[in-house]
């Protein structure tokens, strides 16, 4: 599998179709423009590409973390406030308190994680 195959093949699986096509395919495109017979201007080259991969991922987080952060503290509030309820807002110890929170915050990451996971995308065809 070549390096463009892969970085391809990456970005299809983690990446929005519009981060792929306006910041992932012209990044592979300028490096097979640019195919310098070198090694350090291939190795450069390819930097630039996992640069730009790396751009894309940024955008990727920052694009959907508000919505991340706000679907992961309802239901982390949620029984936080039914723990304090019942232990009558004062908890016993706060060392417990503390690793009996943490495990919910812990909980309440998985059921939101599987909502943004990305799809499956329909592989490209081989050449």
């Amino acid at each position: 599998m070549s390096f463009e195959s892969r970085i391809l093949a990456f970005a299809d699986r983690f990446l929005s179709e519009r981060t792929v096509q306006l910041i992932v395919e012209p990044a592979l495109a300028d490096l097979q423009f640019d195919g310098g017979t070198s090694p350090r201007s291939r190795a450069a080259n390819r930097l630039a590409v996992l640069t730009a991969v790396g751009g894309g991922i940024r955008d990727e987080i920052a694009r959907g973390s508000a919505g991340f952060i706000a679907l992961t503290l309802m239901p982390t509030c949620y029984y936080l406030f039914l723990m304090l309820i019942c232990l009558d807002f004062r908890p016993s110890s706060p060392g417990l308190f503390f690793a009996v929170a943490s495990v919910i915050l812990v909980l309440s990451i998985g059921p939101v994680m599987v909502c943004f996971w990305p799809a499956r995308h329909p592989g490209r065809p081989a050449d």
